[in-house]
């Protein structure tokens, strides 16, 4: 096994932010990888080589450098050790009163450094133990307080610190279609096809939507991928999620085909636009229900969102920031002109009856009309049609009982 450039030079960065010293890293052969001093970089130091071949640590002092071609200042040479093989050399430059002190512990920071970049490095296991991360944080899992969890995040490059939409993208048979014939695949083999889809979905999305934020892709097993996307600044979240639901159908298109041909359908479902810590997880939770219930009526969208599946995903998910946001979308426009809500409240305590509910209010019944078309012309819910008017109804309930919840 050898170690590459990439990493050589990741493990030189880190040691040195921690050290402030002279870092230079080489193979088991002396040639040097990374280095702080870039002048250093390609040389060979036959020093470092001697260092890795004896697999021991090596003090670099004065004595005897006169018949080396090229020396290094005094330091110290510490081996590094992968699967019980030494592949390289890290070379510290300071004092024996300093390096002493220090020299075990950075010899097994490198090592653990060399491991974890090796592991992340290698596209099979980095793509299931990113899928592990992002499951782990949209089902809460994994605690965004724990300090780690951001330091994982920067190793698997999933950026944390900018706001994400969450997407679903399901493609039912997906997993049969690809392993029914090679039952016996290894990890490495299926995680090689994954990694394969997984990139034709990230082309659907970039050509979807253009210039966008980064865009990170997982499987989460059971035919079904998930994609976060970053907000970008010609993008915000709340406008990618309006194009995903508006346009759709053409993204939805586009991966049928990047697909294999053996699939009848892919299903896309996406939850609202969430800032701060739990945000993707809620937006993940809603998507979810989206597609879910959307999928089980029957509904043949491109696109899932919960917002368009109105009382039937508010009543089953039972989440209170869906409720809030389902109020907030149908009576926010009517809550300033409070005489519709009251028009609309009043026809359904008369039983949706026209002649009862303009004589309740002491109007002509042209004006009702006039009143309930405003309504439907604000809120796109016609309130004489029964499923609008009890998603209209519902709304108001929920607002009634989360303004009470507030004074109790």
């Amino acid at each position: 096994m050898q170690i590459n450039e990439i990493i050589a030079e990741t493990i030189v960065n880190k040691i040195f932010a921690i050290l402030g010293k002279e870092i230079v890293l080489s193979d088991a052969g002396g040639n040097v990888l990374a280095s702080t001093d870039l002048s250093k970089t390609h040389k060979n130091y036959s020093q470092m080589q001697q260092a890795a071949h004896s697999g021991k640590v090596m003090e670099v002092g004065q004595e005897g450098i006169g018949f080396i071609k090229e020396p290094l200042p005094m330091g110290v040479i510490l081996p590094l050790i992968y699967s019980g093989e030494v592949v390289g050399a890290l070379y510290v430059q300071d004092e024996p009163s300093n390096y002493n002190k220090y020299s075990s512990i950075v010899k097994t920071a490198a090592e653990l450094l060399l491991h974890q970049t090796m592991v992340i490095d290698n596209i099979p296991y980095k793509d299931r133990i990113k899928d592990n991360f992002i499951f782990g944080l949209l089902h809460r899992k994994i605690s965004w307080d724990d300090p780690r969890t951001y330091d994982e995040a920067e190793l698997l490059e999933v950026g944390l610190h900018k706001d994400k939409v969450v997407s679903i993208i399901y493609a039912p048979g997906f997993w049969h279609e690809q392993f029914q014939d090679i039952a016996s695949a290894s990890e490495d083999e299926r995680q090689i096809v994954l990694h394969a889809y997984k990139k034709k979905i990230f082309e659907a999305l970039k050509e979807f939507f253009g210039e966008t934020g980064n865009i990170q892709i997982s499987y989460f097993g059971n035919d079904t991928f998930v994609a976060l996307i970053d907000e970008a600044q010609n993008l915000k979240g709340a406008q990618i999620v309006a194009l995903l639901r508006g346009k759709g159908g053409s993204l939805n298109e586009n991966l049928l085909q990047k697909f294999d041909k053996a699939l009848k359908r892919i299903a896309v479902a996406v939850g609202n636009f969430y800032k701060g810590k739990d945000g993707i997880a809620l937006a993940y939770e809603e998507a979810k229900v989206a597609l879910q219930l959307g999928m089980s009526v029957d509904e043949n969208r491109p696109v899932y969102h919960v917002d368009d599946l109105g009382m039937i995903a508010i009543l089953a998910g039972g989440n209170k920031r869906w409720q809030e946001s389902f109020v907030r979308n149908l009576l926010t426009q009517l809550l300033s002109e409070k005489y519709l809500i009251e028009t609309v409240d009043m026809f359904f305590e008369q039983n949706m009856s026209l002649t009862q509910t303009a004589k309740k209010l002491g109007i002509h019944r042209n004006t009702l009309l006039y009143r309930l078309s405003k309504v439907k012309k604000i809120t796109g819910l016609d309130p004489r049609k029964f499923n609008d008017a009890i998603k209209i109804k519902l709304a108001s309930l929920l607002s009634f009982m989360h303004e009470k919840e507030k004074v109790l």
